[in-house]
């Protein structure tokens, strides 16, 4: 009877000894699985994916964003799977992404170029248009999102000018820059004129802001026949504006206005009335 017994207990102990190696292959497995380790069939399927993924990339007609690419291309770098062909696609989809991230850029900043002329005109509003125009070509500069911080303040100045003018009824600030300075002419040599120095000085200030600098030249002109032109001695937006003040009068009207990039005025031809 106690033979029968050690049997039956020797042959639980080799079906538990059964189990337990089942079931440290099954752990084994999963551990294989769990610490990356591929197959070289699922090695190859990646690797095939990984391909796909990269070639629009590399062809220049993938529809997703730059840095959605960008994205894709860096997840694959980081899977390591060091296949020569693979390698080479890396490398060609980041010439490739470094080349379309620089056009990108040099787009972006010819767009903020533009912009940025665009509201320094509106600043002047050279050509005296309403507070409802300036505000729809404001928003659609707004609408581009340039994420620049010059453009952001000169948005916000924009803004600012555009609630004035709707304050005042679109009284001075509305009126063409060219109405604008040789009003601001006249008043600099009226204040002189009537004694009051500190307020043609004020006046002299404020005038040189629509420039570029107080040394932007002034040519006056003396006679014009046809296309031949005489011009007075050049001078510069500060001397002209001294000028005024101390001769207390202003004989000249604007002939023409330069302005640059900014829409600051980088020019300006008098004439004699």
């Amino acid at each position: 009877m106690s033979e029968i017994i050690n049997k039956i207990k020797i042959v639980r102990w080799q079906h538990v000894m059964f189990i337990m190696l089942m079931a440290l292959i099954v752990v084994g497995a999963d551990s294989c699985k769990s610490s990356g380790k591929l197959s070289k069939k699922e090695r190859k399927a990646q690797i095939e994916s990984a391909k796909k993924q990269l070639e629009p990339i590399v062809n220049g007609t993938s529809t997703l964003s730059l840095e959605e690419q960008q994205r894709i291309v860096k997840g694959i770098i980081s899977k390591n799977y060091n296949d020569p062909v693979l390698n080479s696609m890396i490398e060609d989809a980041q010439a490739k992404l470094k080349i379309a991230f620089a056009e990108q850029e040099k787009v972006k900043a010819q767009k903020v170029d533009v912009a940025r002329a665009a509201l320094y005109d509106m600043l002047l509003n050279k050509d005296n248009r309403s507070a409802d125009e300036l505000e729809r070509d404001l928003a659609a500069i707004k609408s581009q999102n340039l994420k620049d911080s010059q453009i952001d303040d000169l948005v916000s100045r924009v803004e600012k000018k555009i609630k004035e003018m709707r304050a005042s009824g679109g009284n001075g600030a509305n009126l063409p820059v060219k109405t604008q300075l040789e009003n601001a002419f006249a008043a600099i040599a009226s204040s002189a004129k009537s004694g009051n120095l500190p307020q043609a000085d004020n006046t002299i200030q404020k005038t040189l802001q629509f420039f570029s600098s107080e040394d932007v030249p002034v040519l006056i002109i003396i006679s014009r026949e046809g296309s031949m032109v005489d011009y007075d001695k050049p001078t510069t937006i500060k001397r002209y504006l001294n000028f005024l003040r101390d001769t207390k009068a202003s004989k000249n009207d604007i002939d023409a206005i330069m302005t640059d990039a900014n829409g600051k005025i980088k020019g300006l031809d008098l004439i004699k009335k």
